[in-house]
């Protein structure tokens, strides 16, 4: 019989830190990513609409059609997002 132990090894402290740092780092990241795409999705509703009633369609149209598909975009992304927390 062994005496040995069949349990893997610990990893050092630092792994531990780094990893949670960086845990630590992409939720920020993300969170700060569904911010931005949240209140993007709130004001480029007044933006469409102030192009539309500018006329910008008749000269840009493509540029109105990007500006909604950036608004859904943003819609999916920022929909999850929660102001308070």
């Amino acid at each position: 019989m062994s005496t040995a132990s069949s349990s893997l090894p610990r990893p050092p402290a630092i792994i531990t830190v780094v990893q949670s740092a960086a845990v630590t780092a992409i939720e920020a990241l993300v969170t700060t990513v569904r911010g931005l795409a949240f209140w993007a999705a709130i004001l480029l509703p007044i933006v469409i609409s102030a192009t539309l009633l500018a006329g910008v369609v008749a000269s840009s149209p493509h540029f109105v059609g990007s500006l909604f598909v950036l608004n859904v975009v943003c819609a999916v992304f920022g929909q999850n997002y929660s102001p308070g927390r």
